[in-house]
């Protein structure tokens, strides 16, 4: 794909953003944050205190008026943090939503959320890695290494990042090189085999060449105890991946870093267990309900307790579910003195391959294969800076993204679809193709005004253009492999095709005030716009009636989020305590339903009002005391549950309340020529719902976990640390789907046992 005539018009577009900024050298002065020597003393002299780039420049993270939750890389390691989702955990209102066993999982905050299973799918919630967009639902879930800092942004930003942060967004900053030899080695072991072995390394090459490398090794046997004969465990992960970066310190001014990464990962099919479940007829025969039961299933099996590490699989392989992302960036930073001028061009490839057994049972019913590529370039143009007593942000934005994606039924020999079908001796496959070409184009500004010495304002816009085409097919295909979902012979049309070509407009817009009472005391107040594009649905061949024309493609959403909220800062910096409200009020709400054994896309209008709270204490060296509390009243209105029948719901993967606390403490004693640092966290959620319908089986019940950790680091770099996660052996529900019409049964993924850890490191 020929990307020349874009990079071309960016230089251009460079250009002229240079010639602007030049001339605002001589209105204001610089201002720490904005140029690059500035950036640097900013985190030199900010200390213990998070610095963020939330607002598209550095600042301490108790000075921006957003509810942002941060976390160090230093914090995420001793905090045993090894995947983008588990930050959920540690951040109240962000809840990680699910699917596929939790082998493919997404963001939500504050009920904001999507978990339709589609490739061709992008998530309310921006994830953003190195400044770049990750432009696939399914791709939100990878693992973390070499991370500086990861910043959850609560409420629409769509201001100043953009693509599709209605809720909010995740921003993983990674480390960079640097003047001088830093990196690290950790390697660990762990319960069911895990090995985990990570590094980096970084400094000057030549003069004004510098590098760094990272590289992740991850991996464990299946948890999940196969007892079908001959069949492997599930639950199983094996992961490798690295990342090389090369810094061009051209001028003091120019700076310019090439990134190059790969990771690949290979797991168990989707690790389920299987529960009996009944629908629940109403007088005209709808299903308006699903109960979870006792005893066998429809299919005969009685299920396993969930409190066993066991399933009874016939369908099972430890290595074919397949993802891997490759990506390359290169990043131009201009220092015009008055402006810091940033130019990012980005290319992402992700593809995917996984397999379910549906059932979850020792019996050949059917099997789930979704095959997929997700293809991306983005260009990004901007320039942040301060005039007077404004600091401004100016930027352009193109994305385009490409994406194939299959999804379908195995129906393999000798089963029960396939005999249903005639074709019991060989099988066959039942697929959807879906071919989705999306250019999105969009131009932003932001200006933060001062008021009055302690009273600022800010008003910000962003106005995008959509370019959509989509291609839909369901087939029957000829089975090739048992363990594959083929596409490549079809026998017949199980569906109406679909062709779509539509644009669009919209915006994204916001409108806050900034009150510093004192140099400890922030008070903010926002009114927020968020926009997320439309997209098409893909329902499967289950048997139900097949989607409309019209039902294909569905709108996209708006959120207009009010927010409040107070940072505050207590005891000489040793304390902290930040409050956030909100009321957000939806229209389009992408709801994604779940019925039969597929699902789709309607749109309706929501109302989300709720707040968080977070708090850090220092009392004495060495004791660090932290928590947060969320609370959230969602409502989705007016929500097809079943033909002709409408009810007010509960948004998926959104509970009403969230809970987390740390207690970390480091002995003043000496140990060995190192010091001993001991922590116990515990993260709680109330019940939530998988299934937007509502329906009791739905629901998933509330959990807490706990961990513990301890660990021992020398001032010469060495550290041992030993760590439990879920401490108590708690087992408890993640994600499930409702199959009761199907099968008499449901599929529900549980989130791992007791895991414990130890490992050793060096860092310099």
């Amino acid at each position: 794909m020929n990307y020349a005539h874009r990079s071309v018009g960016a230089v251009i577009a460079m250009a002229s953003l240079v010639g602007v900024s030049a001339h605002a050298q001589g209105v204001g002065a610089k201002e720490e944050g904005y140029g690059t020597a500035a950036v640097e003393t900013l985190e030199a002299d900010a200390g213990d205190a998070i610095v963020v780039t939330a607002q598209r420049r550095v600042q301490k993270l108790q000075d921006v008026g957003i509810a942002v939750s941060a976390f160090s890389g230093e914090q995420l390691r001793t905090r045993q943090i090894s995947s983008s989702i588990d930050v959920a955990r540690m951040t109240p209102g962000v809840f990680a939503s699910s699917s596929n066993g939790g082998q493919t999982a997404s963001i939500s905050i504050r009920g904001v959320t999507q978990n339709d299973s589609s490739d061709a799918v992008e998530g309310p919630v921006a994830v953003y890695v190195d400044e770049t967009y990750v432009p696939s639902l399914q791709g939100q879930g990878f693992g973390l290494f070499d991370i500086e800092r990861v910043e959850a942004l609560k409420g629409p930003q769509g201001t100043l990042f953009g693509r599709n942060a209605t809720g909010g967004l995740v921003n993983f900053v990674i480390a960079k090189p640097s003047d001088t030899v830093t990196g690290y080695a950790n390697g660990s072991y762990g319960s069911f085999d895990s090995v985990k072995l990570e590094g980096a390394i970084g400094g000057p090459i030549a003069e004004t060449v510098q590098g760094r490398i990272s590289l992740l090794y991850n991996r464990n046997n299946g948890w999940l105890k196969n007892l079908y004969p001959g069949k492997p465990d599930v639950g199983g992960e094996d992961t490798l991946g690295g990342r090389a970066q090369l810094q061009w310190q051209a001028t003091d001014a120019l700076k310019v870093r090439a990134t190059a990464s790969a990771v690949r990962s290979d797991l168990s099919t989707g690790a389920y267990n299987s529960i009996s479940t009944q629908p629940v007829f109403d007088g005209q025969g709808r299903v308006v309900g699903a109960d979870r039961v006792s005893g066998p299933t429809a299919l005969g099996f009685t299920p396993l307790p969930g409190s066993r590490l066991e399933v009874n699989h016939d369908f099972a392989c430890s290595d074919c579910g397949r993802t891997r992302l490759y990506d390359a960036a290169l990043h131009v930073d201009y220092d015009a003195g008055g402006a810091q001028i940033s130019a990012i061009t980005n290319w992402k490839r992700i593809t995917k391959a996984l397999l379910i057994d549906v059932d979850s049972s020792p019996v050949n019913l059917v099997d789930v294969g979704q095959n997929a590529q997700t293809e991306s370039f983005s260009q990004e143009l901007r320039a942040t800076g301060k005039a007077d007593r404004a600091v401004w942000n100016l930027g352009v934005y193109y994305l385009q993204i490409h994406t194939l994606a299959q999804m379908g039924f195995l129906a393999r020999p000798n089963g029960i679809l396939a005999g249903a079908l005639g074709v019991s001796g060989t099988g066959a496959d039942l697929a959807n193709l879906q071919d989705l070409w999306t250019r999105s184009f969009s131009g932003f500004g932001q200006i933060e005004y001062k008021l009055a010495p302690r009273l600022s304002g800010t008003i910000g816009l962003r106005v995008i253009h959509e370019w959509q085409r989509y291609d839909f097919q369901s087939s029957q295909f000829q089975n090739q492999n048992d363990y594959k979902l083929d596409t490549a012979i079809a026998v017949a049309t199980l569906q109406p095709s679909y062709a779509n070509k539509r644009s669009d407009s919209f915006w994204a817009g916001k409108a806050a005030l900034e009150y510093h009472a004192n140099r400890d005391m922030l008070l903010y107040a926002s009114i927020n716009r968020g926009a997320k594009g439309g997209n098409y649905n893909s329902k499967l061949p289950d048997g139900s009636p097949p989607l409309s024309p019209d039902e294909f493609a569905y709108k996209g959403e708006t959120l207009l989020a009010y927010e409040g909220g107070m940072k505050s800062t207590w005891l000489d910096g040793k304390a902290t305590f930040n409050l956030s409200g909100f009321i957000y009020d939806y229209s389009n709400y992408q709801a994604f339903t779940f019925s039969n054994a597929s699902g789709f896309v309607q749109n309706r209008d929501a109302n989300l009002h709720g707040g968080e709270a977070e708090f850090t204490l220092r009392p004495v060296e060495g004791l660090e005391l932290s928590g947060g509390l969320s609370l959230l009243h969602a409502k989705v209105k007016n929500v097809q549950v079943a033909t002709g029948v409408y009810k007010d719901v509960r948004p998926t993967f959104a509970p009403k309340r969230q809970a987390n606390g740390r207690i970390s403490y480091r002995p003043p004693l000496e140990v060995a020529g190192g010091h001993i640092n001991l922590a116990v966290d515990g993260y709680s959620t109330s019940s939530f719902y998988q299934n937007i319908r509502n329906f009791a089986a739905h629901k998933i019940s509330g959990h807490t976990i706990f961990g513990a950790q301890v660990g021992w680091e020398s001032a010469s770099g060495f550290s041992l640390t030993g760590a439990v996660s879920n401490l108590f052996d708690k087992r408890y529900e993640i994600t499930g789907f409702d199959l009761s019409t199907l099968c008499g049964c449901s599929e529900v993924a549980y989130g791992k046992p007791r895991w414990w850890t130890i490992s050793a490191g060096f860092r310099f």
